[in-house]
Formats: C-alpha cells, sequence, structure tokens
C-alpha cells in the first residue's frame, strides 16, 4: 500500500460530510428560491444540508450545523431582503467565512433581490437590521459588518440580472455540478505525483459507460502506488454508485478478524446498513436480493492469494446489477487469473520526470532543486528504480542534509551490488538513533494499526516518544491516520516486512535469540523448548492460532529484559473467542522486572507471581482471567496507569494501590465476585475512568471520594451495592443505574461538571435531592424503572443544558409546577419541562397529566409501561415529536391524533387496544405545489434508492395488539385501511415541505403492522407468496405516486425471544425504454424481548415518483413486486396503485385516488 493513500482513506470515514451548505433566511426564501434551488442540486445528484428553521435557537449556530458547516465543500449564501435581521444567520455567515480561510471552501453568494452594494455597506435593509445590533450585540457588530462586506465581494450570482429563475437555477447548479467536478479531480490530488494519467487509465479499464458487471484489477509491487490510484478513482467515480465500499487492507483485515467478518463488512457498507452481520458462510437469499437491486462500487485492496471470499463476492456477476464495478489491488496477479479477471491495470514505476518531481518533493519540499544536487539527485532516484515509496523515503530522510551527507548516503547506496527496494529502504533505517529504530521495530512487528497514545505511554519517556514518532513520520517510514475516534499508527507494507527481517535477520535458525516475537509457530517453540534469553524484548501471541499451549513455572525466567507481552484473542464483531489456550500447571513463577505492557487473555493463575516486582509496569490487562487478587499486600507501581481486568469472574479482591499513584483508567467490568474497593483509591490524582459495571456482589465503597481530573464513574448493575459515598470534584459522569441505593448523596448536588447522570432500575430508590437539579451542566437524567420513585424534586433554577430526561415506570405521578420557567408555559403539569428549555426527550409514568404546547422541542417521548386507560388530547400540541412509545400499556383502549410531525408509534403489546389514532383533517388533500417540487426532486427513478429507508420511513407497530385483531374480523379496522393509508401517504408527500423537516429532499413511505391474517379486501391485486406482478395500461404513469401494499406475515416454526425484524418490497418495472428497479424498506425494528407465534397483516404505502423517469407513459408498464421479510414468511400479498387526482372542489389541489381494480386503472389515469 502506498504511503499517498491516507487521505483518500480518509474520505470514507463515517462522519458525514456534504457537497453544499445552504445558507439562507428561511422567512425569505425556503419555500420559494431556495426549495427550487434544493431541487436543482438533487437534479444534478448533490449532496446538500439544508438546515431546519426551528434548530435556529439563541444567538449562536448550533454544533451540528457548525460541523455540516465546516464538512461542506461549497457554501451558498443567499442574500435576501431580511438576511441580515436573523442573528443565527450571520453567525452561520461567519463560521463559512472561517471555514474558507482556514479550508479554503468555496463560499458563493447569490443575491436574491437585493443590492449587492447594499449588503457590502450595510445599507437599506441590511442597515436597518444593524441598528438594533448596535445596542443589544455591540461586541459582535463589526465582526458581523465585516462578515457581509467580504461576501459581498466574492464572485456570485445576481437573482435581478436579466434572466429567469429557472435560468439562474440551471446555472447554478451546473456551476456547482463543474466545481465539484474539479475537486474531485485535482484539488483532492494535490501533493500525488503522476497520478492522473494512470486513474485514466483505470477509469478507461473500468468503461463506465457500458452496463455490464465489470472486475478491474490494479496489479504491481509493493510501494508502486495501486492503493493510491484505487482511492483516487474511487473518490472520483462513487458518486455514481449507489452503493459503495473502499475495504482497505484486506489481507491484514481477513488475517486478523477472518474473510467472513471482512465480506459482511463489504456488504454492510454496500447496503448501508451498520447493523447487518451476516457470521456465516452462505449469505442469506433475502440478502443477496438485496444486493442484486443496488448498483454497487467495491474496491478490495491488498487481496492475497488465501482470500477465498472474493470470489462468492465477485463469483455471481451475472446477478449483480448493470453497471457495478469492483476494483482489486494485489501484488500477486494469480489472484486476479483465478478470478477470471480479464481487465488488469499493471503499475509501473514513475516515468522519469515524475520520478524527479516527487523525490524533489520531499528532499527539497519543493519541485526545484539546487542546481548543485543535480548529479547527486540523479543518482538517488535511480537506486530508488522509480518506486514511489522508495523516493518518498529517500527523499524525506536527505531533507535539510548537507551536500557531504548525501555523499554519504550515495556510498552507502553504492555498496548494494543491485539496486533492490528492500535494501534501498533499509538505509534509511540505518540512520536513525537507536530509540528511533526500536519504535520503528515495535510498530512493524506489534503495534501497526494501534492506537497512537497506547504506544507512547508504554515507553520509558512518553515525550520523547512523541517526538521520535515524529520524526518517523517526517521520514515517510510510519503515518498516522485518524480512525473510529483514535490515532492510529499505519506503516507500509513493504516497510513493515523489511522491519520484521531486520529483527528475523538477528538469529535466522534460533527466533529464542531475536529481540521481538510475533509469529505463533516461533512464540510456541520458544516457549515450550523454554528457548528464550534476555535478547527478547517482546513477545505477542495470537491465540487464535494455536492449540493448546502448556507452559513450565520458569518459562520467562531466562527473558529478563522482557518489556512487551501479550498473549491476546481477537475480537470478531466486537467480542473476543474466549477459549484457554495456555495452561500453567505448575503455576509461573517469575515475570521479568522490565514489563511495562502485560496483556494476557484468560490468564489461568489465581495471582500474579508471588515475587514480580511491577515497578516498571505501565499498563495490566487480564481480560477473562481467573485471578482471585492481583498481589499480595503493597507493592510500588509508580508507573502502573491502566488495570484492566474486565469479565475477571473469580476476582476477590483488589490489592492495596496507595503506591500506584500515577493510575489512570481501573476497568473491572463484570468482575462479579468482587466485593469491595479499597480505599486506596482516594489518593489518585489522575483517574479519567473507574468502572465496576456488573459487579454484582459488590456492597460497599469507601467513603468521601475525590477526583481532581475529569472522572467518568460507572457501578451500573451492582445490584447489592447499597450505598454511595459522599463524592466531590471532576465527575462528568456518574453511572448508578440497577444498584441497591435508596438514595442518592446530597454531594451529587455539588458536582459542578456532571453531564450525564444514570439512576434507572434502582428498585429502591425513594428520592432524589433538590440539589441534583441545581447542576447546570446537567444533559441527560434517567430514572427509568425507579418503582419506588414517587416524587420529582421542584426545579429552582433553569437548567438549560438538560436534553434528555427519563421517568418512565416510576411511581411518580405528578411533576412540580416550578418546572413551568420557559417563556409562555401555563401552569400545568407539562410546562415543568419547559423549565429545560431545548428538552428532546422525554420518558414518564404518569396516570393523569396533559401535554401542551410548552414541550415544543420535545422529539422523543417514551410511556411505555403506564396503566392509563387513553391519552390526553393536548398530545397532538407536540409539533416536534417524532417518536412514541407506548409498548405495554396495558390498560390502554384508544388514541387520540397525533401530532403531524410523528414519523414511529410503537404500541406493541396494548392488550386491550381496540383502534387505531385519529386522522387530522389536514391530510384531506395534498397541494399542487407538492407535486411539482416532487417531480422536479425526483426526476429518475433510481434516485429513491439514495435515501434511508430507516431514516424516511413512516411506521405505526401495533404487534400483539389482539383487540385490534378481534376488530379487523368485523372488518372495522381492515375497511379503515384505506382510508388510513391514504392520510399515511399524503403525509409522506407533505411533511417533509410544510413541517421543515431537516432533509425536506427525502421522500417517506409507510406502513402499519398489525396482529391478522388477510389482506383488505379493496387490494383486488392479491397473490399467495411474496411475489405479484401487473400489467398497467396506457397513460398509467401520469400521476401515478405511488403503490399501496399488503402482506401476510406467518412466523416460522421456531421462533424465539428478541429478534430483528423488518419487511422490504422489491419494485420492477419494465417499459419500452428498459428496466428500473426501486428497492424499498417498509418497516424495520429492533425487539429484544418480544415473541410473537400469531399472524400479522402489513399495509402500506410506498412512493414512486410524479412522472418518475418514464418516458413511455403512451405504453404498457410491467410492474413486479417482491416482499420479505428477516423472520416472518410472506403468505400473502396484494398491491394497489395510487393517483393524485385533482380536486374538482378546491383548485391547485389532489385528492389520492387508488385503482382498487385493474380494469379501472385506464379510466383513473385518463381522469389525471
Amino acid at each position: 500500500m502506498s504511503c499517498q493513500k491516507i487521505c483518500f482513506l480518509a474520505s470514507s470515514s463515517s462522519q458525514r460530510k456534504y457537497e453544499v451548505f445552504l445558507s439562507f433566511r428561511g422567512e425569505d426564501t425556503r419555500k420559494g428560491f431556495t426549495s427550487h434551488l434544493a431541487a436543482a442540486l438533487d437534479q444534478k445528484q448533490i449532496q446538500f444540508f439544508i438546515d431546519d428553521e426551528e434548530l435556529k435557537k439563541g444567538d449562536e449556530i448550533s454544533p451540528a450545523l457548525a460541523n455540516a458547516i465546516e464538512t461542506s465543500d461549497i457554501s451558498i449564501i443567499i442574500f435576501s431582503k431580511d438576511y441580515a435581521s436573523s442573528k443565527w444567520c450571520l453567525s452561520e455567515l461567519v463560521k463559512i467565512l472561517d471555514c474558507k480561510k482556514m479550508n479554503g471552501q468555496i463560499v458563493i453568494p447569490v443575491f436574491y433581490h437585493v443590492d449587492p452594494s447594499d449588503v457590502r455597506k450595510q445599507s437599506g435593509s441590511f442597515g436597518e437590521a444593524f441598528v438594533e445590533y448596535e445596542k443589544n450585540f455591540p461586541h459582535k457588530v463589526q465582526k458581523w459588518r465585516d462578515a457581509l462586506t467580504e461576501a459581498s465581494s466574492l464572485s456570485g450570482y445576481d437573482a435581478t440580472e436579466s434572466r429567469t429563475e429557472a435560468e439562474l437555477l440551471k446555472e447554478i447548479a451546473a456551476d456547482i455540478s463543474k466545481k465539484l467536478e474539479d475537486m474531485s479531480d485535482s484539488t483532492d490530488l494535490d501533493g500525488f505525483v503522476g497520478l492522473n494519467s494512470r486513474i485514466e487509465e483505470v477509469k478507461s479499464l473500468l468503461c463506465l459507460e457500458s452496463r455490464d458487471v465489470r472486475i478491474v484489477g490494479i496489479w504491481g509491487m509493493s510501494g508502486i502506488g495501486k492503493t493510491t490510484i484505487a482511492s483516487a478513482v474511487f473518490h472520483q467515480i462513487s458518486r455514481h454508485f449507489h452503493g459503495k465500499c473502499f475495504m482497505a487492507n484486506v489481507r491484514e483485515e481477513s488475517n486478523k478478524m477472518g474473510v467472513i467478518h471482512v465480506r459482511d463488512e463489504v456488504i454492510s457498507q454496500v447496503l448501508g446498513d451498520k447493523n447487518l452481520k451476516i457470521g456465516t458462510l452462505v449469505i442469506p437469499q433475502n440478502i443477496r436480493k438485496r444486493l442484486r437491486q443496488v448498483k454497487m462500487l467495491i474496491v478490495l485492496d491488498d487481496v492475497h492469494d488465501g482470500f477465498t471470499q472474493l470470489e462468492s463476492l465477485a463469483g455471481e456477476l451475472d446477478k449483480f446489477t448493470t453497471g457495478s464495478r469492483i476494483i482489486i489491488t494485489t501484488r500477486d496477479k494469480q489472484v486476479l487469473d483465478k478470478c477470471g479477471v480479464n481487465y488488469v491495470y499493471e503499475v509501473e514505476g514513475l516515468e522519469h520526470n515524475k520520478a524527479f518531481e516527487l523525490f524533489y518533493r520531499k528532499a527539497f519540499r519543493q519541485n526545484n532543486y539546487p542546481p548543485d544536487f543535480l548529479g547527486l539527485s540523479l543518482e538517488v532516484v535511480h537506486y530508488a528504480r522509480n518506486n514511489p515509496l522508495a523516493l518518498e523515503v529517500l527523499g524525506s530522510s536527505l531533507y535539510q542534509k548537507s551536500k557531504q551527507q548525501w555523499e554519504d548516503r550515495l556510498h552507502n547506496l553504492r555498496l548494494i551490488s543491485e539496486p533492490n527496494i528492500y535494501k534501498v529502504l533499509k538505509i534509511s533505517y540505518d540512520e536513525l538513533n537507536s530509540k528511533e529504530k526500536e519504535m520503528f521495530l515495535d510498530i512493524a512487528c506489534f503495534f501497526k494499526g494501534e492506537d497512537l497514545d497506547l504506544v507512547t505511554r508504554i515507553q520509558d519517556n512518553p515525550i520523547s516518544a512523541r517526538h521520535g514518532l515524529n520524526n518517523l513520520v517526517g521520514k515517510s517510514l510510519i503515518k498516522i491516520s485518524s480512525w473510529n475516534r483514535a490515532n492510529r499508527l499505519q506503516m507500509h507494507d513493504l516497510l513493515q516486512e523489511m522491519g520484521q527481517t531486520i529483527v528475523c535477520q538477528e538469529s535466522v535458525k534460533e527466533p529464542g535469540k531475536r529481540s521481538r516475537l510475533w509469529d505463533h509457530i516461533d512464540v510456541s517453540h520458544v516457549l515450550k523448548k523454554n528457548k528464550g534469553t534476555d535478547n527478547i524484548e517482546g513477545i505477542f501471541l495470537d491465540l487464535s492460532k494455536i492449540n493448546d499451549l502448556h507452559l513450565s513455572s520458569q518459562a520467562f525466567a531466562k527473558m529478563s529484559n522482557l518489556r512487551l507481552l501479550k498473549f491476546y484473542m481477537p475480537e470478531h464483531d466486537g467480542v473476543p473467542v474466549t477459549s484457554s489456550k495456555v495452561h500453567l500447571n505448575r503455576g509461573l513463577e517469575y515475570l521479568p522486572e522490565e514489563l511495562r505492557y502485560f496483556h494476557w487473555h484468560e490468564y489461568p493463575l489465581k495471582t500474579l507471581p508471588f515475587d514480580f516486582d511491577p515497578e516498571n509496569l505501565i499498563e495490566l490487562s487480564l481480560p477473562y482471567s481467573k485471578v482471585e487478587q492481583i498481589w499480595e499486600g503493597k507493592r510500588e507501581a509508580f508507573k502502573l496507569k491502566f488495570i484492566d481486568l474486565y469479565q475477571s469472574q473469580y476476582l476477590i479482591r483488589m490489592p492495596d494501590l496507595s503506591e500506584a499513584p500515577n493510575l489512570e483508567r481501573i476497568n473491572l467490568l463484570n468482575c462479579t465476585n468482587l466485593v469491595s474497593v479499597p480505599s486506596s483509591i482516594q489518593n489518585f490524582n489522575h483517574l479519567s475512568m473507574l468502572c465496576f459495571k456488573g459487579c454484582k456482589s459488590l456492597r460497599s465503597f469507601p467513603s468521601n471520594l475525590h477526583f481532581v481530573c475529569p472522572v467518568t464513574i460507572n457501578c451500573g448493575g451492582c445490584v447489592n451495592l447499597t450505598e454511595f459515598p459522599q463524592i466531590s470534584g471532576s465527575v462528568t459522569k456518574l453511572i448508578l443505574w440497577k444498584t441497591a441505593i435508596k438514595e442518592v448523596p446530597s454531594s451529587v448536588g455539588c458536582l459542578t461538571n456532571i453531564k450525564v447522570l444514570s439512576l434507572s432500575q434502582c428498585p429502591r430508590l425513594k428520592r432524589i435531592s433538590t440539589s441534583i437539579l441545581k447542576l447546570k451542566s446537567l444533559q441527560n437524567l434517567y430514572l427509568i424503572q425507579c418503582f419506588d420513585l414517587e416524587n420529582f424534586p421542584e426545579i429552582l433554577e433553569k437548567m438549560e443544558y438538560l436534553n434528555y430526561n427519563a421517568l418512565g415506570r416510576t411511581k411518580i405521578r405528578e411533576l412540580p409546577s416550578t418546572f413551568e420557567k420557559g417563556e409562555g408555559t401555563e401552569s400545568q403539569l407539562p410546562s415543568s419541562v419547559a423549565d429545560t428549555n431545548d428538552l428532546e426527550g422525554l420518558s414518564l409514568y404518569l396516570r393523569n397529566y396533559a401535554l401542551n404546547g410548552c414541550l415544543s422541542s420535545l422529539e422523543y417521548l417514551d410511556l411505555s409501561g403506564n396503566d392509563f386507560e387513553s391519552l390526553p388530547a393536548s398530545i397532538k400540541q407536540l409539533s416536534r415529536l417524532r417518536k412514541l412509545h407506548l409498548c405495554y400499556c396495558d390498560k390502554l383502549q384508544s388514541i387520540p391524533e397525533l401530532p403531524l410531525s410523528l414519523k414511529w408509534l410503537d404500541a406493541s403489546n396494548c392488550e386491550r387496544l381496540q383502534t387505531f389514532p385519529e386522522i387530522s383533517s389536514y391530510l384531506e388533500e395534498v397541494d399542487a405545489s407538492v407535486l411539482e417540487r416532487l417531480s422536479k426532486h425526483y426526476r429518475r427513478l433510481h434516485d429513491y434508492s439514495r435515501y434511508s429507508p430507516r431514516d424516511s420511513s413512516i411506521e405505526f407497530w401495533f404487534n400483539n395488539c389482539l383487540k385490534l385483531n378481534e376488530k379487523a374480523k368485523n372488518n372495522n379496522n381492515l375497511a379503515d385501511t384505506q382510508r388510513r393509508i391514504r392520510h399515511m401517504a399524503i403525509a409522506s408527500l407533505r411533511l417533509p415541505y410544510e413541517l421543515k423537516v431537516l432533509e425536506p429532499c427525502k421522500l417517506r413511505g409507510s406502513a402499519i403492522i398489525m396482529p391478522g391474517s388477510k389482506i383488505p379486501e379493496w387490494f383486488s391485486n392479491q397473490s399467495s407468496g411474496s411475489e405479484i406482478t401487473l400489467q398497467l395500461p396506457h397513460h398509467c404513469c401520469q400521476n401515478l405516486i405511488g403503490f399501496a401494499v399488503s402482506f401476510v406475515l406467518v412466523p416460522h416454526e421456531k421462533m424465539w425471544d428478541g429478534f430483528h425484524i423488518g419487511g422490504t418490497c422489491d419494485f420492477e418495472m419494465n417499459t419500452l425504454s428498459g428496466r428500473k428497479r426501486v428497492r424499498g424498506c417498509l418497516f424495520m425494528n429492533n425487539f429484544n424481548e418480544f415473541t410473537s407465534y400469531s399472524d400479522h397483516v402489513v399495509v402500506g404505502f410506498n412512493v414512486c415518483g410524479v412522472h418518475f423517469g418514464f418516458p413511455d407513459d403512451n405504453h404498457h408498464t410491467t410492474v413486479s413486486f417482491q416482499f420479505d421479510s428477516f423472520v416472518y414468511v410472506v403468505k400473502h400479498c396484494g398491491v394497489c396503485p395510487v393517483y393524485a387526482k385533482p380536486n374538482d372542489t378546491k383548485p391547485n389541489t389532489f385528492t389520492l385516488n387508488f385503482a382498487s381494480q385493474i380494469s379501472k386503472l385506464d379510466d383513473m389515469a385518463s381522469t389525471s
């Protein structure tokens, strides 16, 4: 893998990145110009961010909006008449211009019916806004003025010029598209030499215009730039594919995690489903179906001959969606030959002039060179053989070196009889100082891909170690990349092999005389035969690669210089395979005093050796061990920072750690026999994490704990912990859920830095101190299932940061009126919550209550497990409520009209529920402008597959609501489903626009699931099984909105508690212009404690479009549907086309009509 790869791999990170950020004044342009511009951008398949006006609170932009700006390539600022009247918009503008200065972000102003000079001079309406600002915000005015002046001077667009708005929008969209293409083609390749021509050659082999399915191989020696080329190609063309995956380091990852894990990760990324885990050799049929519906781009980087799963991914090309592409990089051409890859690009060394250019950039940090270094440069480049990696390493090593040092380097190169990349690279290693050599070899043998912090903290001097690592980076011997919230050490494969070869050459025949052992065969040989010597400094053993290993008590006796010892089990899906492999039948008498890093998975003894001196120990990790106590008595361990004994279920007590004052983290997760905590933890001034989660036998803590550094304390699941001590200091998170405490110490109210306090499932907790509600930094408070908690304390001060308050399933029946400190609230129960200002989530267990507009910020409401019979009608006033949980409300009989914003309702296991929620009269028709905007947003049918169904569907769950099923047998509820689906369909079309949803371009399907075994009779197009095909007549696509669907789910013979359930539909249209497929996900959910042995019926609506890509409306169209579920069997299914019909009584509006009989389709279409 070339060292030039890192910036491309960073682009595949999980952080959401937008191409365009739209800044605008919502009241001026949201429903007009801005929405039309969004449609134009979407038509160009440009990913844009458009904010929700209701999220604009206060004077500063939110972190989410700041992040959206920072991660966008381009910002478009729409200056309108009242733009400057919004402090929020001005703050947004300042942030955009900061990103322009810091990151080179492109900023384009659009002057929408305003004079650019008014913006520049802050005159006219822009000047009027600043009259008030001068009085109220004098400290911000100058910054805002400067931002307006700067932005107005940028090149942009003036909407007042003589052209139509449609022409202007088309011009802006085309300009943005061109700028993004230029950025992909050139800007992201800055610093990469000779790459453009190689990219074009690979792209020509990919032949994106072809509709076939094609695999292209990129083949060449190590360091030649295969990964760099593949990354660049992926970055440039990925926008043309719906499913995409760049799988780096396939060889390394498959060796470490297994080929099935790698294959599952590829499929997960392609399908955009992070939770997808297959785990078996055979890919399930439903997953295969999903893969066949997605036009995909997959890059498999560094594939080796043993990666047999390549054949399972690439072996069924005829079943992949047309246009899919797979790119494979490998050093072994046989890999490509075995898979029948016909298109192969062989990567050769750089052209001579490009090789010089790369070398100059590294050696002189410029493209030119001092004339007197020309001859020397020619000779160095010759020895590098135009290999990019060798050029980088050699050039970096000569940077800022004198001419004499260049001569010395060339002298060493001339000693190489035949130029060899390995020997050339080794010269750079030879010039390192001794400490840098040690770190380089440690990384090559042990720490490639590991956390930078781990490597630095286990050194004698972490500061000096960071300096050494920076030198290695500067010499291009390692790279540091950010991944999964950590800085990871990366090293090119060729450099890693060089480092390991250097170690092996220390003693070719006898591994015990080498400094480092990592190969499981070598380690087993040395340990079983007691062949260790004092040369050995590190041993890493992958336990998954060995059978049982029996060691003597003196296995490490000869290894006096051993400083790194790790016996580990690789994790699969985050869970290590547990199987004891190493046996010490006669105990262990000796561990070296030099030991700094000690990790032993399933350490088999009750204690560490009696004479072990932990004087140099920095990190001790004994997961899943049989340790009862680490050591007896008090021992000096001044360097010890980490103790990790998670899942050590035999651990009874911790020793006196008073001589380990520098401890930072103690993890005793699920040490179920631990009885007490040593009083010495009071002496740790550097502690940042203290975890006793799941320590079921723990009964007490030392008293009066004080913490200097910010610390997280987790005692969740300590079911016998009856008291928690007085506590002070900088505690940021305190987890006490599922403990036996009766009250929270009043001292918790003094924890001014605490952000999270979890007291859920504390069955004996009776009261909460008022002092807790004085914690202004508190963000999340959890009190769910505190069954004895009867009162909630008075809130005496405003809690402006609290955004989640969980009180579900307690005895609380009333909340105090002192909650009502929010503006404009009334003295009713729920107005209490208004005191928290921006509360987003609330879980309650209440008997009698009202809900009103004071909870306008509430998005999530959990009322599960309550014993009320009905909900208050005022619930519909929760204007931003998106999720409502009503599970296990055993007495609930009816549900009133719900907020229009609601997209997810779970009323599962409400055994007495008899009726569906009331339907709003608001959803009787859809405005013509909505349909017009939809047709502009979604011209292409396949666009729908770009959006995440999990985020965009409307789902109502009524699992096991058997009273509903009884009503259905009387034909009440099922007969009502047509009206209900009509209204849900209208909600799918209207709500993203009229309720200002965060990303209004998303279409939303809908589904209701409830007990039943029959499809409603109005579905005249029905079929047994999971498939159905319709032949639609002439003009059928005119004003076609989508399809109503229904199918019956029958449980498998074998059911289990807790499973993932989901329903999907695939529909395929065959017209004279070709075949088009759309995959729609109707519903998806996880049930941890749910079992159903009864049939359930799904009734839903799937949006397909208004004139969505049907150029041959006058011809017959065949529509085929396939339904499936991950757990259930589909027994029956039905489909009904849905049309928008002009409303005769209300101009410019449409109603939705169902073509319930296929014979009426022609009539239905013609009336539209």
